[in-house]
């Protein structure tokens, strides 16, 4: 028996995603066992599922932020946003000089600076997927044969290993479009190997759509302790805490109409090498940036509330600068289509232009005739960080969902599962619909036997995705739902998938994965849960309630705050939020026209 298993592509802290060509399997197979057992026999157990839905949940400091709206016919629309400090922790001053040197030093070494910002951007950058097997230069997504280095992706007769150390492009024949092929140019004109080819890998929805984008000023402290404990804790934020829409707003920084460019941005050089008489570097490319949302903000607002406060106390430490500087408030909306974005917040930052005077000594530290001023340009950067919050708005979702959330209320199984990391988990019972030995358990337990393997199958709801699977979760993932830990299955999986990128296929024996069928459509997920379940048939554990949601980790085991619909307070996986969108699956209480997608334990075992 195998399962059959989508890659994932890595998202930094977060790493999971929903498409992907290359399908690997894992063989879960049964043993061979001693001559001792008799026949392996299969039986189908009853799962009780319940609908659960969360009112909000905890999303400060998560490895990605959401920006975006998507709109889906039967799950509704989500409308992201988000809300972080600045991170002055790394910071040290403007400049070439702190400004106590600026204020004491003498004319022979030191001058007032006079920093002058030119510019201030807000950067976003997007995730982007540098995966290279073979490392021959060009990415799997771009490669021939990724797992070759020899491979040649422009058929140009010179190997892709080859163009990249000689500086020229393996995805071009001819690197600078002289007309002359590259194995047969002696000189390569304008063309920069630094540049790279990338795959934006968390991006969904119409990359061409448009948006409005605001950035306003927070005037709201956040705090890192929590006053309402006497500051003895860390505080929660949760996905409604949007102080912008409770008033804690102040100057607009920017406000217009965003399309994004997902080509990489040149970085030129600040200064001229004097040593270089022939070539001006001021027009070189020193590097380049990775594809982001980039915009300019506020420099006037910017130069008062920061660069002229170097060297004072409100920069000494982030508790000071957080003090003075709450932080941001970025917002998106009036999209043309629908457009969602995960963005590398560990790699958001604002970015500082400005010239300031420099002394020059020409090269003479004795001699004062010969020295004089110059005006000089440089970059300095503030990460976003310190608290950042993802910000959720689930509404207009189905009827249905809401009937499946109410009957569940009221202890009455599922017809169907919605998962959505941010939103919607599920509660699974496993044999009894209240925790009780069912006399189907009874019987098991007074046999001798040795449980080989059991599953839990989820089977997914074709009618409501329509064969719209572009957006389906690669993996879902099962807990304890009474405290979000793993269970023991999660636990006693030790199986790695050491191929580059398959952050998310890991422990591969517990499961989750999508299955697909011979013709490469998806239709269903499958647990392995034999520890958790031989527990309980063999030695008494606990028949726990587990949870089900999705995951973009699997490696990932830690848990966060939530609350449901009632206000009851949960722990949720972590590794849960960062997954946008939903499944529908079938549940436990289904109508007679969909027996065979019920939701199910199969138990294979040996008696002996």
């Amino acid at each position: 028996m195998y399962l059959k298993v989508i890659k994932a592509i890595p998202l930094i802290l977060i790493s999971f995603l929903f498409e992907s060509c290359n399908k690997d399997y894992y063989s879960v197979g049964i043993e061979i066992f001693d001559d001792q057992f008799e026949d392996l026999k299969v039986e189908t157990f009853p799962i009780f599922s319940y609908q659960e839905s969360m009112d909000k949940v905890q999303t400060n400091n998560l490895t990605n932020v959401h920006l975006g709206s998507y709109n889906d016919n039967f799950f509704g629309k989500i409308n992201s946003s988000f809300i972080s400090q600045l991170d002055i922790s790394s910071f040290q001053f403007f400049g070439d000089l702190t400004q106590d040197d600026e204020n004491n030093g003498s004319q022979l070494n030191f001058i007032n600076e006079n920093e002058q910002l030119t510019a201030v951007y807000l950067d976003l950058p997007f995730f982007n997927n540098t995966n290279d097997r073979d490392n021959d230069g060009v990415i799997d997504l771009y490669d021939v044969d990724p797992n070759n280095s020899s491979s040649d992706s422009d058929n140009d007769g010179l190997s892709d290993i080859l163009e990249t150390q000689a500086g020229t492009n393996p995805l071009s024949a001819d690197t600078d479009n002289d007309g002359i092929l590259d194995p047969d140019d002696t000189e390569i004109n304008g063309y920069n190997a630094d540049s790279q080819e990338y795959e934006i890998d968390s991006i969904f929805g119409n990359r061409n759509a448009d948006f409005n984008l605001k950035v306003y000023e927070l005037t709201y402290h956040l705090s890192s302790l929590d006053p309402a404990n006497n500051f003895e804790s860390f505080k929660e934020y949760y996905s409604d805490d949007d102080f912008y829409e409770k008033g804690f707003y102040g100057r607009k920084f920017y406000d217009g109409k965003v399309s994004l460019d997902l080509n990489e941005i040149p970085v030129f050089f600040k200064e001229d090498d004097p040593s270089t008489e022939d070539i001006d570097e001021l027009n070189e490319i020193d590097y380049f940036e990775t594809p982001r949302i980039r915009v300019s903000l506020d420099k006037d607002y910017f130069q008062r509330a920061i660069v002229n406060k170097e060297g004072t106390e409100d920069l000494q430490n982030p508790f000071n600068f957080n003090n003075s500087f709450r932080g941001l408030i970025v917002k998106a909306s009036n999209f043309s289509d629908d457009l969602y974005m995960l963005l590398d917040i560990l790699n958001a930052r604002l970015v500082f232009e400005y010239e300031y005077d420099s002394y020059n000594n020409n090269g003479t530290s004795s001699e004062l005739s010969d020295d004089f001023t110059e005006i000089k340009e440089k970059t300095s950067i503030i990460p976003l960080g310190g608290i950042t919050i993802n910000l959720f708005d689930h509404k207009d979702f189905n009827q249905e969902i809401t009937n499946e959330i109410n009957f569940s209320k009221e202890n009455i199984p599922s017809k169907k599962l919605y998962v959505n990391g941010s939103k919607f988990v599920s509660k699974l019972k496993l044999f009894t619909a209240d925790n009780s030995i069912s006399d189907d358990l009874l019987e098991l337990k007074s046999k001798n036997i040795l449980i080989n393997e059991a599953n839990i199958v989820l089977h997914l709801d074709k009618n409501i995705h329509r064969e719209n699977y572009q957006y389906l979760p690669n993996r879902l993932y099962l807990y304890s739902y009474n405290n979000g830990e793993p269970i023991e299955d999660y636990n006693k999986d030790f199986t790695i998938d050491y191929e580059v990128g398959a952050v998310n296929a890991n422990k591969f024996l517990f499961g989750g994965f999508l299955q697909y069928d011979t013709n490469n459509n998806p239709t269903s997920y499958k647990f392995n849960v034999t520890n958790h379940v031989s527990n309980i048939i063999r030695y008494d554990s606990l028949n726990i309630d587990l949870g089900l949601t999705l995951t973009s980790n699997i490696d990932n085991p830690l848990v966060r705050k939530a609350y449901t619909s009632d206000l009851n307070k949960v722990n949720i996986p972590d590794a849960s939020i960062s997954v946008p969108f939903p499944v529908a699956l079938y549940g436990s209480n289904v109508d007679e026209n969909s027996l065979s997608n019920k939701l199910k334990l199969e138990v294979i075992y040996s008696e002996y």
